[in-house]
């Protein structure tokens, strides 16, 4: 019996520590945009509310990424017109005319509702966007 006890012990740490090799710590370097596409950055800052709730994000039909709690993704875009979406239960969706050479941030945050938490997707400024990313880590 100890010996079962000592055997579930090492695989829950064995768990716990893949889990912590697969999902390594975010990197808070940003890349640049580039000449002829718009870069956005979508990103989540850890919270305890709606922590545990994560979300994918959408472009059309395609995701393109997932926000989870504390997480980041970017992707070059062409200029133009834009719509990133998310739905759990209600959808939210932000709109942006991407222009060349520049860099959107979207913030992804977790709203509590009666019965379920639901995605919000908004678009921030550069500075309070680098600020949140910078403490992802």
């Amino acid at each position: 019996m100890r010996n079962i006890k000592i055997v579930i012990i090492l695989v829950l740490i064995g768990m716990i520590n893949v889990t912590v090799f697969v999902n390594p710590a975010i990197s808070a370097d940003i890349p640049e945009a580039k000449v002829d596409k718009a870069l956005v950055v979508f990103y989540r800052i850890k919270s305890m509310k709606g922590g545990a709730i994560g979300f994918n994000v959408k472009q059309g039909e395609a995701a393109i990424g997932a926000l989870s709690n504390g997480s980041m993704f970017y992707r070059y875009v062409e200029p133009g017109q834009h719509t990133f979406w998310s739905q759990v239960i209600s959808q939210d969706a932000v709109t942006i005319n991407a222009e060349a050479g520049k860099t959107y941030y979207i913030e992804g945050v977790t709203l509590i509702g009666l019965v379920v938490a639901r995605p919000q997707l908004r678009l921030v400024e550069q500075s309070q966007a680098k600020a949140a990313i910078a403490n992802l880590n």
